[in-house]
């Protein structure tokens, strides 16, 4: 018998979009104090929705979305039906890239171009999974 509970799959779904939103909240160099403050909401709320521990709730997306520069729908890209298929975008070494991200600010676009461009290579090296 096919179980009629969503329970998985919206968990599911709560895990991705907030890996989503910790991915895109790290590219943009947002903290997570700052990213709290902005959103008027804690730190500890902010973690919980990142970490997929709490839902956020429908009408909060186009809020957060706004914040991080993307749209409401850029979240769910990825998802996929069945749990646990998901694949981060970004490297699971957040400080490490937030510190990326704000020393390419201080790039030549030159030197920009050449960093994407070697980081490209060496991602074409890795071995697929």
């Amino acid at each position: 018998m096919v179980s009629l509970s969503t329970e998985p799959l919206a968990a599911a779904a709560d895990r991705h979009v907030g890996r989503r939103i910790r991915e895109r909240r790290v590219q943009r160099g947002l903290s997570l104090a700052e990213a709290a403050q902005a959103l008027g909401l804690s730190p500890q709320q902010v973690r919980k929705y990142e970490a997929g521990v709490n839902g956020i709730p429908a009408a909060r997306l186009p809020e957060i979305a706004a914040l991080l520069g993307v749209s409401p729908a850029w979240f769910f890209e990825e998802l996929e039906p069945t749990a646990g298929l998901y694949r981060p975008l970004l490297p699971t070494r957040p400080r490490m890239l937030m510190d990326l991200v704000r020393t390419t600010d201080e790039l030549p676009e030159s030197g920009l171009a050449a960093l994407c461009e070697a980081a490209r290579a060496l991602a074409a090296t890795r071995p697929a999974n």
